[in-house]
């Protein structure tokens, strides 16, 4: 189930955040083998998230981690004043319940496929559909 988009759907613009070395190299393969995704940055952690957003950059989806030193995912998700969509991509179940209410759009808990990273994907392109960038709830 490789990229069911039609060839004039835009292309997502999206960036990885996770501290974890490998779990960023899987989200850079699967963004690659996804024809609608174009990888502006890969980040290793909260505080480099928060200066590549201070700088007024934009992607609209965001493939987050939670657990990260100095600050949390969800903590930074919350310091962002129009923050993207956002995909948790986290080893834990226990935050769905406060992801869910900062509007994220999927939570993949690894270790997840490349169809279930698709999945997400398109979820998030529905999404951009019918709302571009709804506003963070808290």
């Amino acid at each position: 189930m490789i990229n069911e988009y039609p060839a004039s759907s835009p292309t997502l613009t999206c960036a990885v955040l996770d501290d974890d070395e490998i779990n960023r190299f899987t989200l850079e393969h699967y963004i690659k083998l996804n024809k609608s995704l174009k990888l502006e940055a890969s980040l290793s952690g909260s505080v480099q998230g928060l200066d590549f957003f201070s700088t007024d950059r934009r992607v609209d989806v965001l493939f987050l981690d939670v657990e990260m030193p100095d600050l949390s995912g969800l903590d930074m998700l919350r310091l962002l004043p129009e923050p993207p969509q956002v995909v948790l991509t986290t080893a834990h179940d226990d935050f769905v319940w406060e992801a869910f209410e900062l509007r994220i759009v999927d939570y993949l808990v690894k270790p997840f496929d490349y169809a279930r990273f698709e999945q997400a994907v398109e979820r998030v392109a529905e999404r951009l559909r019918i709302s571009p960038y709804p506003p963070l709830q808290q």
